[in-house]
């Protein structure tokens, strides 16, 4: 029996048995079924009828279903039967028959028009846990349809009981297995005490699931029954296929032998070979119905998510298909042929024909530029680290071949695998992260370019620019390569460039390129391992490839960016003087308006101790020392006691950053030559940015001054308000937060309008701007819960877009309520975080919702720590 004929009679059967057919579900999930990626059983569909949130058209149902799995995709090819792209035959009844139905359906089928040989099926059943019975009923009746009890094997949750994902409808199943005899058996007796379906031999072939859904599994494991009992059957077209057609692999069937026969004949190989060939032909017919599958159905490629899916898939398809001799690109006839054998079938294949091969030829010629280099590159590594005696392609050559040529991480795992070799997986996954945030960091900044096409272009021009800028900013040059990106902008390489490309922290260089015939302004410099690429935005005239050119670093970025990287050498060796050699650099940003220190420290620092770096910092400023550079040996400058970053990746010679006098660094970034040129550095706020890690943000030079100027005016404004001197304003304050407590007193004892809304007038006037958002953090003294609830809400509907975070006390103990609108938890506002780190420092717990959230405490000395975490989580929600 053929495919379609195995197709046609599941249809027949059960429509005339009461079931609409129902046409395949989209591989992409409707939106209302988050949980997974793609559509992974015949079920997923049906998925809100089972629990109960749609009607569904009718209560029996059966449909012939797209799946799509990707558990065991580096499987695919190796083995006779894994599949990524497959059919689900199913059929399903939500609150009409159940078990007995199914049982009997089923049964009728598999005897009937596929004409198994009833002596040949054996059948499992839930034995039974803990948490659910033993599904004797389904034994029972199977044994009515005649099935012999020594047929009927008992099985486990692992093998008896399904669900379609972490969450949502699941039950006890019952399984059909075929008895493909003893030339296929492990050689024990047969038997469920010897070999019996659940064994790991391939006698017995698993080639329909019957589900009973009873329960609804919550993300805890918990199960609640549905509320009504379901059916919910599955048996692949492929493995039925198999088995109707007598033959050893899914590969083998009519559904797959016309492709692969095609293949066949455009590689002059043969399927019988075994090997590397066998394998390369499966992985070229699966994949290929794969990627035509998910195409069609609109999934693009990308770096993330089903896209990325699409884009391993191709990728692994070009490479099996580049191994088997084929040249140029060829994904578009593998598409023709799933789409000739079964447009008939899924009238989207030949609707989407020409979306389809745009996509696939698309992004194979992109995968194709870099497939050749990289296969060499990969069998030189190969044959080094096995001449070397080694068992594992190191983490960076690994990496290399993915950033830098755009070869699958899972390729060259899998051909390493056939050379008995491993890859160092860890110290890749380490790399890719690093690499993501260079990306994110880009793509961000880059105006939306496309960073894929830009690396693709930095790989074509074949040369690595000469970075100068240590030394130089203004510099003359050429243009070595150019890609127009559209909206006049331009994609560049320049054969010697002074533009410093963003890394270790610090943000790129601005500047432009000039030449006889036009002008560019640099967006952003791109780094992609070692080398850089600019997008500029045409200003005037027009630029060509292999032209002359000015290209200029703009001082006015670059300068004060240059001192905050040295200042936050300086701050790094004064946070250690301070507090301990434990601090370690865990993070940076380097802009030229601010720095920002991420550090290893277990509490808050103190002001006193942030007072004490301050100074330490502004001494050595104002000694001025000198600030110089050196390459050397990692070990080397281990032994010169140079901080390294703990993880970072570094290279037999490193760069070392020398602050005479006072400390050394590993880094590659611009910096002073001396610290004087540093300018005052001035520490704007210190705090926590996750377990044992601190933040400090400060400001230098000019910023610094400014700052100053600004907070010595708005004293003076404060002093002129409360009509007071300016050395006055402490005390002039403490007697205005007196009469706060006192109107809140007011309050409580039901005062009246007047005493609440001088106090959401008082707290209003301390609120702090966020991005947009009004923020106010705050203390009020004795109050009640439902009292400071209210005060929270007066404050939000005042303030508008707000969130605002009170700690009250009553009866010796403290109340925190934190509260934001609609606008400020679209802004990145969230209430119940706020609370789940400030709460601690009253020695307290609670939380929430991202607009309100509630806690209590009960250590009131921790009052100003709990204000300040507020104040830094909601720094880090909200950016200024």
């Amino acid at each position: 029996m053929l495919a379609h004929e195995i197709r046609t009679a599941f249809r027949t059967h059960f429509e005339q048995n009461g079931h609409l057919v129902v046409p395949s579900a989209s591989l992409v999930p409707a939106s209302l079924d988050p949980s997974v990626l793609l559509t992974t059983a015949g079920m997923q569909p049906f998925k809100p009828y089972f629990l109960g949130v749609e009607r569904p058209p009718q209560q029996r149902l059966t449909s012939v279903q797209k799946c799509f799995r990707t558990t065991d995709i580096d499987e695919v090819g190796k083995t006779a039967r894994h599949l990524t792209f497959f059919e689900m035959m199913g059929n399903f009844s939500i609150g009409d028959y159940f078990k007995a139905g199914a049982i009997e359906f089923a049964w009728g089928l598999v005897t009937g028009a596929w004409g198994i040989d009833p002596a040949k099926v054996w059948i499992t059943v839930f034995a039974g846990d803990e948490q659910v019975p033993a599904d004797d009923e389904a034994r029972g009746l199977w044994l009515e349809q005649g099935v012999e009890s020594d047929r009927i094997v008992g099985l486990g949750r692992k093998d008896n009981f399904w669900q379609a994902g972490p969450t949502g409808p699941c039950g006890p199943c019952s399984e059909l297995y075929y008895d493909r005899g003893a030339e296929h058996g492990c050689g024990r007796p047969v038997g469920a005490d010897g070999c019996a379906p659940g064994c790991h031999c391939d006698r017995f072939l698993e080639f329909w699931n019957l589900v009973f859904m009873q329960y609804d599994q919550a993300e805890d494991g918990s199960l609640t029954p549905l509320p009504n009992q379901c059916v919910d059957t599955g048996a692949g077209v492929e493995r039925v296929a198999a088995l109707l057609q007598d033959v050893h692999s899914v590969y083998e069937t009519d559904g797959f032998q016309s492709m692969i026969a095609a293949i066949e004949e455009w590689t002059g190989t043969s399927y019988e070979t075994g090997g590397i060939h066998t394998k390369a032909l499966r992985v070229l017919a699966d994949h290929g119905r794969a990627m035509t599958f998910l195409a069609a159905d609109g999934v693009l490629p990308a770096n993330e998510s089903r896209g990325y899916i699409l884009r391993r898939v191709i990728r692994r398809a070009v490479s099996h298909g580049h191994r088997l001799g084929i040249e140029g690109a060829f994904l578009t006839r593998l598409a023709d042929l799933v789409i000739a054998q079964l447009g008939d079938v899924y009238p989207e294949l030949v609707q989407n024909r020409d979306d389809i091969f745009r996509i696939l030829n698309g992004e194979e010629e992109r995968f194709l530029r870099t497939l050749e280099t990289g296969t060499a590159l990969l069998d030189d590594c190969i044959a080094r680290v096995r001449s070397e005696g080694g068992v594992a392609i190191p983490a960076a050559e690994t990496f290399q071949l993915h950033d830098t040529f755009g070869f699958p991480f899972e390729l060259t795992q899998e051909l390493a695998a056939e050379q008995d070799l491993s890859v160092d997986e860890a110290g890749f996954a380490e790399l890719m992260e690093s690499q993501r945030q260079r990306a994110r960091s880009a793509a961000g900044k880059g105006g939306g370019v496309d960073l894929d096409r830009v690396a693709s272009f930095a790989r074509a021009a074949g040369f690595v620019t000469t970075f100068l800028g240590y030394d130089e900013i203004d510099i003359r040059t050429r243009i070595g390569a150019l890609d127009d990106l559209g909206e006049g902008r331009l994609a560049v390489k320049l054969r010697e460039s002074p533009f410093y490309p963003e890394g270790g922290g610090q943000v790129s260089d601005a500047g432009s390129i000039e030449s006889d015939t036009g002008r560019a302004a640099i967006v952003e410099v791109i780094r992609f391992d070692g080398d850089q690429t600019l997008i500029v935005v045409v200003e005037r005239g027009t630029l060509t490839d292999g032209q002359e050119v000015r290209a200029l670093v703009d001082p006015n970025r670059r300068r004060p960016t240059t001192a905050n990287h040295t200042g936050t050498h300086v701050l790094h060796r004064a946070l250690q003087e301070v507090l301990g050699d434990h601090v370690r650099q865990k993070g940076s940003s380097v802009r030229p308006d601010k720095l920002r220190f991420d550090f290893s420290h277990d509490s808050a620092v103190t002001a006193e101790e942030l007072a004490r770096v301050e100074d330490i910092v502004n001494r050595v400023v104002v000694e001025g020392h000198r600030v110089f550079t050196f390459e050397t040996s990692q070990d080397k400058a281990r032994e010169l006691g140079a901080m390294m970053l703990f993880g970072e990746k570094y290279g037999d010679v490193v760069r070392v950053v020398e602050i005479e006098g006072f400390s050394r660094e590993l880094c590659g970034g611009t910096h002073v030559s001396t610290t004087a040129e540093i300018g005052p550095m001035r520490v704007t706020s210190e705090s926590s940015v996750g377990q044992g890690v601190r933040r400090i943000e400060a400001i230098t030079s000019g910023v610094a001054i400014e700052q100053l100027r600004a907070s010595e005016r708005a004293a003076d404004e404060a002093a002129r308000t409360l009509k007071v001197a300016p050395e006055q304003l402490p005390t002039a304050v403490r007697e205005l937060q007196a009469k706060v407590r006192e109107l809140e007193k007011q309050l409580k004892a039901g005062g009246g309008g007047t005493a609440a809304d001088a106090q959401v007038e008082a707290l209003a006037a301390g609120a702090v701007a966020h991005g947009g958002v009004q923020v106010v953090v705050a203390s009020v003294g004795e109050i009640g819960a439902d009292a400071l609830m209210e005060l929270a809400d007066l404050l939000r509907g005042k303030l508008g877009s707000s969130i605002v975070m009170l700690i009250g006390e009553s009866g010796g103990k403290l109340q925190l309520v934190c509260a934001a609108t609609p606008e400020a938890v679209a802004a990145g506002a969230d209430a119940g975080a706020v609370l789940k780190v400030a709460a601690p420092h009253v020695g307290g717990g609670g939380g929430g919702k991202p607009n309100l959230a509630r806690a209590g405490g009960k250590d009131a000395s921790g009052i100003d720590a709990a204000l300040e975490a507020a104040r830094g989580v909601l720094a880090e929600q909200l950016p200024a």
